[in-house]
């Protein structure tokens, strides 16, 4: 079931030369065209990503307002409560806001922060969080990566007499919050060049706007890119365009970040600071930061954001690298579960499993991983005493949100989109659900772009659902197939470097090789789940690395042709760098061939 592969069209040599005329290198021009990016202009700006180039944050929608009012409440030092949400980019979006209010407010006045339990609470504003806020004595709440569908909350907080900023990025619904301004690109009366940008992306746009309204430096506003690129990431927003800017100089800064917090995170995750990329963000410190909503209290993530005090980092960190160890072995215990459920149903277009009070924070990963490995959707239900709620992953063949959606008078709540979905329902109407769905017969579910991130989990944010990232076929894509192997080299792998960071609509570019030689394989990596291959075309060499490949090793004896589509990667040896840079490659798919 797995999908086939096709081929991007070459450049012709016309467009080639066009490209080179604008200093565009051949494989750059190529790489970028397979990506939609297709002027000389465009091109240019996308590699040289420059800070300055990105827009004005007062084009944003109701920015002007928001400043206002931020600026009024600063003077008059108001009590100012940033309100967040759960995940990573909930967090990173709270703790940069809230690193830029700390340094333009006076010392006397207060600033305070509230993040929803997932648990408790669920995403966005909530009555019972605004007569808290109010007792304390907020008087402006500033939301971050949420608020966009809260209309009742808003009036609430507004009739509690509490202003409300929101800053957030998922689709409003017809009827927005009548918030004091709303920061949100995806509004329909919104001019903003730049749409794809998440909650944390947001979150910077306006502390670019207060940081240049007070004539901070722009150092300042540099220094907090680390955290945006975290959240960015974490997230899987397009990296395109602004976002691909802004987290390209986010890498550099976290590389060198004195954020105490980031800094306890990267020694935790074993990560080695000059050498953070992309994919250590999605693999190592991304699931820690979201551990902690999904475990227990995500405040615990947003005091390491935000904490100046190295000890205080370091009990953070630790506090975070538990729950993170739990939630991988209950992810574990929970995925081994319902693979057995699921197995009960081989014949199951959808598989639905429910049980007693499943940790909530890690059935949409289960389910995930289960869509991935099966490829069927799967719906994963905790169960409450009366109420259950669920998680949902599609695969090619059903649409998550559309399904619901036929079914709402059985829902108490749902959202998401054609891949994930999250809902309630009355325990009573669970069987009546996976009738409903046995017997969809809706439009299939499209792939989203590939992410670098491994354990990512859309987070359902209101029932207006989350933002749509970019569609393709079910076709996976090579970029190139590479007819002069002598090419496939260090150099070629420090000049596609040049277009990162990959990531969501910007993927790691694949190509292929045909005809290599299998001269030898070995297995590696723990129990040998690994396949290492040594590779030949009769005038050059090649290592490459199958992941989880080491129960195909019999499949590819020495002395076997095959065609390889991979990824490049570098292999260090950090005790002559300098003298000896290789690269090996990452195989995502190996064709036995008769030569």
């Amino acid at each position: 079931m797995s999908r086939p592969w096709n081929v991007y069209d070459i450049l012709s040599d016309t467009q080639f030369k066009l490209y080179a005329q604008a200093g565009i290198e051949a494989i750059h021009a190529q790489l970028l065209h397979n990506r939609g990016i297709t002027t000389p202009g465009a091109m240019r700006s996308f590699l040289d990503a420059l800070y300055d180039q990105t827009p004005d944050p007062l084009t944003l929608i109701d920015m002007s307002e928001a400043l206002k009012r931020i600026q009024r409440a600063l003077a008059q030092q108001e009590h100012i409560t940033v309100y967040g949400d759960y995940d990573a980019d909930g967090v990173t979006s709270s703790a940069l806001l809230t690193r830029a209010l700390r340094t333009l407010k006076s010392p006397e006045a207060i600033l305070d922060v509230h993040i929803p339990s997932r648990l408790h609470d669920g995403c966005g504003l909530n009555l019972k969080a605004i007569d808290l806020l109010k007792s304390r004595g907020t008087s402006l709440i500033i939301t971050t990566d949420c608020g966009s569908s809260d209309v009742e909350q808003v009036a609430y907080a507004k009739a509690q007499g509490i202003d409300v900023i929101i800053t957030d990025h998922h689709h409003p619904p017809e009827k927005r919050p009548d918030a004091y301004a709303m920061i949100n690109p995806w509004r329909p009366d919104c001019t903003y060049s730049e749409r794809y940008l998440c909650g944390v992306g947001i979150a910077f746009k306006l502390t670019q706007a207060l940081y240049r309204a007070y004539k901070r430096p722009e150092a300042e506003e540099l220094a907090l890119l680390d955290l945006l690129a975290v959240g960015t990431i974490a997230d899987v927003a397009p990296l395109l365009g602004e976002n691909h800017t802004l987290v390209r100089l986010g890498l550099q800064r976290l590389n060198q970040t004195q954020n105490p917090g980031l800094r306890a995170l990267i020694r935790k995750a074993g990560l080695q600071p000059g050498r953070i990329r992309e994919r250590d963000i999605a693999y190592a410190l991304a699931p820690r930061i979201n551990a902690a909503g999904r475990m227990k209290d995500a405040s615990i993530a947003f005091n390491l954001l935000t904490t100046d005090d190295p000890a205080e980092a370091a009990h953070y960190v630790e506090a975070l690298e538990q729950l993170n160890q739990s939630r991988q072995r209950q992810t574990e215990e929970l995925m081994n579960h319902v693979r057995t459920e699921a197995q009960l149903r081989p014949n199951d277009k959808v598989v639905l499993v429910s049980g007693d009070n499943w940790p909530e924070g890690i059935i949409g990963l289960v389910a995930g991983k289960l869509s991935e490995e099966i490829h069927r959707p799967v719906l994963i239900l905790s169960r409450g005493p009366e109420f259950s709620r669920g998680s949902a992953r599609s695969q090619q063949g059903l649409n998550i949100i559309d399904a619901l959606s036929e079914c709402a008078g059985i829902l108490v709540r749902y959202g998401g989109h054609a891949q994930a979905a999250g809902f309630t329902i009355a325990n009573n109407l669970i069987e009546k659900l996976r009738e409903h769905l046995l017997g969809w017969n809706g439009q299939a579910a499209p792939s989203m772009v590939a992410s670098v991130a491994g354990e990512t989990e859309v987070e359902i944010a209101d029932q207006t659902g989350v933002v749509i990232e970019q569609e393709i076929t079910s076709v996976r894509m090579i970029d190139l197939v590479f007819k002069r192997l002598e090419r496939i080299n260090y150099d070629m792998y420090r000049t596609i470097r040049e277009l990162a960071p990959f990531g969501a609509a910007n993927p790691e570019p694949i190509f292929k090789a045909e005809g290599l030689r299998v001269i030898s394989s070995w297995s590696s990596g723990f129990d040998g789940r690994n396949l290492r291959l040594l590779l030949s075309n009769g005038k050059f060499q090649f290592k490459g690395t199958v992941i989880r490949g080491g129960a195909q090793r019999s499949s590819f004896p020495a002395g076997q042709f095959v065609n390889a589509i991979f990824s490049l990667e570098p292999a260090w040896h950090p005790q002559e760098e300098m003298n000896k840079q290789e690269i090996w490659l990452k195989i995502l798919h190996l064709e036995p061939i008769k030569i």
